[in-house]
């Protein structure tokens, strides 16, 4: 959860007025990137920061949900907030905008907290089979102050077929879960076998071209011998008429 450290980290951003695609350019080019802050029904603004300053923040124990001092340079003032999305190139991941939500401490939020898996299951270990992770976040409601860096989920005990799920994550009165209970996070399933299956599928097509290709030799001798059967017959017809045309 939020502790006294994150309480005190600052992140400073410029008021911008430019807008546009050239203009964002120009920014990036200068080691800013833009940005928006809204949130708490109060009117939005654009702002330019630092996106190495993004990533220090992203880096500590919260991450993402990391609750900071939000000042404006040339201002006194300061706002709590939180990274709300941050866009990345996707080819080279740095960030390219993002956007702030103003917090207010005392209100509950809706917020996506990581699941981290713990242990080795007993499926993987002794069975053969894999763990699929199926879901690698939560939703949950709580205070800024209250939001969990991680849940950890001991997947251990699990066989074949078994799986941890919502219901398996523990829940305050300051923290509430979201998710169907129901719905599973992590399950132990055996290899799937698709390739096994292909594999076998074209040595079946291997088998049945090799035991085709005496047929086809056959009907092609078949036709030798009938071929020359016609040529042996011609022969005495032409013969026999000879003899008789000697007589």
């Amino acid at each position: 959860m939020a502790d006294a450290a994150t309480k005190n980290v600052v992140l400073e951003v410029d008021s911008r007025s430019e807008t546009g695609g050239n203009a964002c350019r120009r920014m990036r080019a200068k080691g800013r990137i833009p940005g928006n802050v809204y949130g708490l029904d109060r009117p939005p603004f654009k702002v330019a920061v630092s996106p190495r300053r993004i990533e220090e923040v992203l880096r500590l124990g919260s991450g993402a949900n990391t609750v900071f001092q939000l000042n404006l340079a040339g201002e006194k003032r300061t706002r709590e907030a939180m990274i709300k999305e941050l866009q990345r190139d996707p080819i080279s991941g740095r960030p390219l905008h993002v956007d702030f939500i103003r917090i207010d401490p005392t209100k509950k939020v809706q917020i996506s907290v990581p699941v981290r898996l713990v242990g080795t299951p007993e499926g993987v270990k002794n069975e053969g089979c894999i763990i699929d992770f199926v879901n690698r976040v939560v939703q949950v409601e709580c205070l800024p102050t209250q939001i969990p860096e991680q849940f950890e989920v001991d997947v251990s005990a699990l066989h074949i077929n078994q799986h941890v799920s919502v219901s398996d994550l523990s829940g305050t009165e300051d923290l509430v879960l979201l998710d169907d209970p129901e719905q599973i996070l992590a399950v132990v399933v055996a290899p799937k076998v698709e390739e096994a299956a292909a594999t076998e599928e074209e040595e079946e097509e291997e088998v049945e071209a090799v035991e085709g290709e005496p047929e086809v030799a056959k009907k092609g001798k078949a036709s030798d011998e009938s071929a020359e059967g016609t040529s042996d017959k011609d022969k005495k017809d032409k013969k026999d008429k000879k003899d008789k045309k000697d007589k």
